[in-house]
């Protein structure tokens, strides 16, 4: 389990990692412009001129700690709400990355189940 959860852990902050600095130094290239609903989505979120700079710095410092192993208890809970968002834009919206957007919310599910003990005192009644 111990070998299981280090893999899992480099993997998804070595995900968080690349797409916070893609979108930094633009390294994606020219992407074609979305179409349907998802414009509407992208639209949305490039109107607010902050929301991209925020998940994306978000991602990167959470991305670190994970990679790292310092702080990944906190870094965990903070990127949870961006990576429920991110699946469901790809499973609603864009029906697109189906499987990949699953794995990483199951990483993330899976290392939060793994420092499940951090985590017992905040869902207790």
């Amino acid at each position: 389990m111990k070998i299981a959860t280090i893999i899992v852990r480099i993997l998804l902050g070595g995900m968080m990692l690349f797409a916070s600095i893609a979108y930094f130094f633009d390294l994606a290239g020219e992407q074609p412009p979305p179409t349907g609903d998802m414009a509407t989505v992208m639209g949305g979120f490039m109107a607010m001129k902050y929301m991209f700079p925020l998940a994306k710095s978000i991602e990167l410092i959470c991305g670190l700690a994970i990679i790292s192993g310092k702080f990944i208890r906190l870094a965990l809970l903070v990127l949870l709400p961006i990576t429920v968002n991110i699946f469901l834009i790809h499973l609603v919206v864009s029906k697109t990355e189906i499987p990949l957007v699953t794995g990483i919310l199951l990483a993330h599910i899976f290392l939060i189940y793994a420092n499940w003990n951090s985590y017992k005192h905040l869902v207790t009644i």
